[in-house]
């Protein structure tokens, strides 16, 4: 995936996972995490996602 696609991926995960994370609140966790904690959890989604479409995007036949 192209470099402008994988950031602005990221940055859309990270304003939902605060989204979230604020709308729960302390009463459902037990903690608020911090910004950086949450731009690491967007990235760890993106990465996953894009070992997905390299897989799908390989020839069958390659391990």
């Amino acid at each position: 995936m192209d470099h402008e696609t994988v950031a602005k991926l990221e940055r859309k995960i990270e304003e939902a996972i605060a989204e979230i994370i604020v709308k729960m609140g302390l009463k459902k966790l037990p903690l608020l995490p911090a910004r950086q904690t949450m731009n690491l959890m967007a990235k760890a989604a993106v990465a996953i996602y894009e070992a997905e479409v390299d897989k799908h995007q390989r020839p069958k036949d390659s391990p």
